[in-house]
């Protein structure tokens, strides 16, 4: 009796295991890009970040919660910003399948260099916040991520 009590624990025990999500899924669901624009801005200017998410396969990203992309305000080299891209609200319950986009358009993040900004080489650094779903186990989960982008200010 013992035995087939522990063969059943362990059963139920492989079914949990099996059904959580791959670490890789979750530790990185998507690839985040970001790319800046001027290239070689000068002092004073106005430039624009181009972040790209692609979700692995079998990744869905949410439309709500929305996309957060923001940047800190970095004294000397630019003031921060934010942009958002998704829904207010969530999606009826009937209709869930919509909360997700087929593909993530690019997320564009205006900013302005400080007119004091020495030219050399500077890094921006933003956060990205998303949620997303693995389609096949249905695990659902915030994700928080840093991306950063170099350039030379002329």
């Amino acid at each position: 009796k013992r035995l087939l009590v522990a063969i059943a624990l362990a059963g139920a025990v492989a079914g949990v295991i099996s059904a959580a999500p791959s670490p890789s899924l979750t530790e990185h669901p998507a690839t985040l890009k970001v790319a800046i624009a001027p290239e070689a801005p000068r002092p004073g200017d106005d430039v624009e970040l181009t972040l790209r998410i692609v979700p692995k396969s079998g990744i869905k990203i949410n439309r709500y919660p929305k996309i957060r992309f923001n940047v800190a305000e970095q004294a000397g080299l630019l003031g921060g910003s934010e942009v958002s891209l998704g829904n207010d609200g969530p999606p009826p319950p009937d209709k869930m399948d919509t909360n997700y986009f087929e593909t993530v358009d690019p997320i564009k993040l205006e900013l302005s260099l400080d007119t004091a900004t020495k030219p050399g080489r500077h890094e921006i650094e933003g956060n990205v916040t998303y949620y997303y779903c693995v389609a096949k186990s249905g695990f659902c989960a915030p994700k928080k991520e840093k991306v950063k982008v170099s350039f030379d200010v002329r």
